[in-house]
């Protein structure tokens, strides 16, 4: 990877909740995002673990799976990272910390940050992170646009 202040970037990072919504893979299925870098860091499966049950740590798993299936259709491409940070053994720290770990990695990579978390948004545009911030409401929109064109 090159990182460069100059070049734009087309990485994208996206953050824990577009994963599970399915928000990601919805917007590359519908040509919004074709071409794009997605950065997976390795330790967002440890915070899913962690942090998600049930129905939301399948909805990742299947996020990550369709994103593969987009990448081998040369939609994407998806380059996992093994940033080294040391997750909080408490649970309650972990969801205090988690957002500056993913902005952290951001910017160290000079991507795109990808939310619908607001707080999160807000403190990349408080340190001028390039953001991608769609509203929670909008993302059955998004569902219902992409399932017109399945």
């Amino acid at each position: 990877m090159k990182f460069n202040d100059y070049d734009p970037s087309i990485r994208i990072l996206p953050d824990i909740c577009v994963l599970i919504s399915h928000t990601l893979s919805r917007m590359i299925e519908l040509g919004f995002l074709d071409g794009f870098e997605i950065l997976i860091p390795g330790f967002i499966g440890e915070i899913v673990s962690i942090l998600c049950e049930g129905k939301l740590k399948a909805g990742f798993r299947n996020e990550i799976e369709k994103l593969k299936e987009l990448e081998s259709e040369r939609k994407i491409d998806i380059l996992y990272c093994s940033y080294g940070v040391d997750l909080p053994e408490n649970k309650n720290k972990l969801i205090a910390t988690e957002d500056d770990i993913i902005l952290e990695v951001a910017v160290v990579t000079n991507s795109i940050l990808f939310t619908s978390d607001k707080g999160l948004k807000d403190k990349a545009i408080s340190i001028k992170q390039p953001v991608i911030y769609i509203q929670p409401k909008f993302q059955k929109s998004i569902k219902e646009l992409a399932e017109r064109f399945e």
